[in-house]
């Protein structure tokens, strides 16, 4: 479908630092893949599982990051480079843009923890900043089942210091009184936030999986704040307003 933001759209992806794309895709578009995604899961948690059941931010049993996967899939690679990422980047970013990273992040039932906040540019600085999160529901995503919340215009405060914790970079209390607004997404669609719009996601309390793809595109020519070294570009997605 055509994805084309409204003026007040804009407005808000400028002042709150992300908006909501309701039904971008349809359920036959979601159940492909899904069916695509969910080997890449298996295999990450059954490795994860057999390696004593953490590594890095991921858990076998609570919450897995298995990213990379359009590299190495050609129907994912198909998906993340479709006419509606084109649009949305393209309208939120600029003329040329490339694929930055993409990742499932699908949360297990009856978790006790969330993630806790941070914003996209805590785990790594990248100049220009802000970089494109879209944060695809894949199922719905409701406060039961540890939808993401967002605290609306925090990007407007820059990066933030970050501090190390044992399920992830933090960068806000979630003992704090502000803890921003919940985001409920049906399946389908879509939040789209700047990379320094912090955000977190609750428990997963549900009986079901909480299922999303995160998929993050950046300008052409961003580069590593510390080192200077350009990005690696493995999937441009647009050059001059048009698909690469």
């Amino acid at each position: 479908m055509a994805v084309t933001l409204n003026a007040e759209q804009l407005e808000q992806f400028q002042r709150d630092g992300y908006v909501i794309l309701e039904d971008v895709f349809d359920a036959a578009t979601l159940q492909d893949l899904d069916q695509s995604l969910q080997g890449f899961f298996e295999q990450h948690r059954q490795a994860l599982e057999a390696d004593g059941g953490e590594s890095g931010i991921s858990r076998a049993n609570e919450i897995l990051f298995t990213d990379h996967i359009a590299e190495k899939a050609p129907d994912i690679r198909h998906f993340v480079t479709r006419p509606e990422f084109v649009e949305i980047a393209t309208q939120l970013i600029g003329p040329d843009v490339d694929l930055y990273w993409n990742q499932t992040v699908y949360k297990q039932p009856e978790g006790t923890r969330e993630f806790p906040w941070h914003q996209d540019d805590g785990y790594t600085r990248v100049n220009p900043s802000p970089y494109l999160t879209l944060w695809l529901a894949i199922n719905d995503a409701t406060l039961e089942n540890g939808c993401i919340s967002v605290l609306p215009g925090s990007h407007h405060r820059g990066f933030v210091p970050h501090q190390p914790s044992s399920i992830g970079w933090v960068c806000h209390s979630s003992d704090d009184p502000d803890q921003g607004v919940p985001v409920p997404l049906k399946a389908g669609s879509i939040a789209a936030f700047q990379s320094l719009t912090m955000h977190k996601s609750g428990a997963n309390r549900s009986q079901g999986m909480r299922k999303a793809y995160v998929i993050q595109y950046c300008a052409a020519g961003t580069t590593y704040l510390d080192s200077g070294e350009p990005v690696p570009v493995d999937i441009p997605l647009a050059r001059n307003g048009q698909p690469a």
